[in-house]
């Protein structure tokens, strides 16, 4: 890819049966120990954040890791048009739903 273009697309909501675009990436930092970036454990759209996340945070309970490898709490990303993975930052605020 060129370096002045940015890559843009549309993503859909991960949802069973839902086709509205999404506005959040469900995610948590990983590491390796030499490379860093989100795992990404699904898109959804306002109207199924809470449930996507809350799955999410489920499956993440059951991830075995290898050994130096680092997985961190799933958290939940706003998606911005033109921005990379490692330019996004985690929702905090009202609305956010229980982590545990």
């Amino acid at each position: 890819m060129e370096p002045n273009r940015v890559f843009r697309y549309q993503p859909s909501c991960n949802a069973p049966d839902c086709r509205e675009p999404a506005v959040y990436k469900i995610a948590a930092a990983w590491s390796d120990g030499t490379s860093h970036e989100l795992k990404n454990y699904g898109l959804a759209c306002e109207a199924h954040r809470d449930s996507q996340l809350q799955q999410a945070r489920i499956v993440h309970r059951n991830l075995r890791q290898a050994e130096g490898e680092t997985v961190g709490p799933v958290e939940l990303y706003v998606l911005r048009e033109g921005c990379r993975d490692a330019e996004l930052v985690p929702v905090v605020g009202p609305g956010e739903i229980d982590r545990s």
